[in-house]
């Protein structure tokens, strides 16, 4: 099944892909076979955030017109599932201490290029997306200006993530090492290609962090990861609006989020 491209971005579009092989996996049923009732258990997990389900059932929706038109199906059960709650939670970053420390484990253990994706990922806050969506020519090393130009951002508008030696050192290192190995190939050049020499997919980074994040007993996800790095700003005394900028945030309310957490560890560790 071909999801139409049409209004598409390609960020959005990797991520139904891998949101419908999720599906297909939890439901082991014929289309026609799919109940309202079953699409809201499958988005009421309460391990992913209300964005996510709601990408998710925008997917599923999707699939089901396709279904429809194909005459695989006569309805399409996300128009009658209850609507996803999509109220403000906040940030669930790794916690610190030993759990950091086994993440870092983790990460410093994937093979290229899923070590360099992840360390990104963690110095940096950027979206998966983000990373996956980089070609070679943005990315620039000139001491002074180093930084990663996002063409591909969730909110529609260009940043660049700014990297330097004392807040993102692996990165850094990681990037110089990784382009030595593209020299000579155009700027165009996906930054991260499979073995095949396509564009690392989405789905194949978040099968790559879940297995070894299993292996090692761990059960964090790759977007805790952006929620771990806006924390620590937070927590270095870092400003709003530079946390804001760092993690392209279009509205500082979502910023806001890693101030109110904040907040509730230090009444919880002075009450405690």
């Amino acid at each position: 099944m071909r999801i139409r491209r049409r209004r598409l971005r390609p960020n959005t579009l990797r991520a139904y892909r891998a949101d419908l092989v999720i599906a297909a996996a939890h439901f082991d049923l014929p289309l026609d076979q799919i109940t309202p009732q079953v699409i809201e258990a499958f988005l009421a997990d309460p391990a992913i955030a209300p964005n996510t389900a709601r990408r998710r059932s925008a997917a599923l929706s999707r699939l089901f017109q396709w279904a429809m038109r194909e005459a695989y199906g006569r309805s399409n059960p996300c128009d009658l599932a209850e609507p996803i709650s999509l109220e403000r939670r906040l940030p669930r970053p790794v916690p610190g201490g030993d759990p950091r420390t086994d993440v870092a484990k983790v990460i410093a253990a994937a093979p290229q290029p899923y070590r360099l994706i992840f360390t990104l990922l963690r110095e940096t806050g950027m979206r998966i997306g983000e990373a996956l969506g980089l070609n070679l020519g943005d990315v620039t090393l000139e001491p002074g200006r180093e930084g990663l130009r996002v063409r591909e951002a969730k909110n529609k508008t260009e940043r660049v993530v700014t990297l330097g030696p004392n807040s993102t050192p692996m990165s850094l290192r990681g990037l110089r090492a990784h382009l030595r190995d593209l020299t000579g190939l155009p700027r165009t050049t996906p930054l991260f290609s499979s073995n095949r020499r396509t564009r690392v997919s989405y789905a194949a980074a978040q099968y790559q962090w879940a297995q070894r994040s299993a292996k090692a007993g761990l059960r964090y996800t790759l977007h805790q990861l952006r929620h771990t790095r806006g924390t620590e700003l937070i927590e270095e005394g870092k400003a709003l609006e530079i946390v804001q900028r760092v993690l392209g945030h279009r509205d500082i309310r979502s910023t806001q989020g890693y101030a109110d957490l904040s907040e509730t560890r230090a009444r919880a560790a002075l009450e405690g």
